[in-house]
């Protein structure tokens, strides 16, 4: 593994859709379209869908992991990736848009940190 080309990319959603963001399988999917898009190697996944709504997922990668947390009652979710395959800027851009648009968010703010 190389260390040195450590990516940790962060994208917060709103004005989502609530149903999506607590559809659990859904959201399983939406990670395997980010591992996808990037080339990455999904490994095995765990969720836990909160009473009464809410999901939190995570999906380990060989390369890392992605995770997604959701707050249906205010149509919020983060969607954390860390992974030792540096992504470029393209990627990175389909990845966000993928995010989006899978979870019909009206606002996304996403962030990029090198390591």
């Amino acid at each position: 593994m190389n260390t040195s080309g450590i990516q940790s990319i962060a994208v917060k959603v709103s004005g989502s859709n609530s149903a999506l963001l607590d559809d659990a399988d859904g959201l399983q999917k939406l990670m395997r379209d980010i591992a996808e898009a990037a080339s990455l190697h999904p490994l095995e996944s765990v969720t836990h869908q909160f009473s009464p709504q809410g999901v939190s997922s995570a999906l380990l990668l060989s390369e890392s992991h992605i995770a997604v947390h959701t707050w249906p009652e205010s149509g919020t979710a983060y969607t954390s990736m860390t992974t030792c395959k540096p992504l470029n800027d393209v990627t990175i851009q389909q990845i966000q848009e993928l995010v989006g648009q899978e979870l019909a968010a009206e606002d996304i703010t996403m962030k990029k940190v090198d390591l």
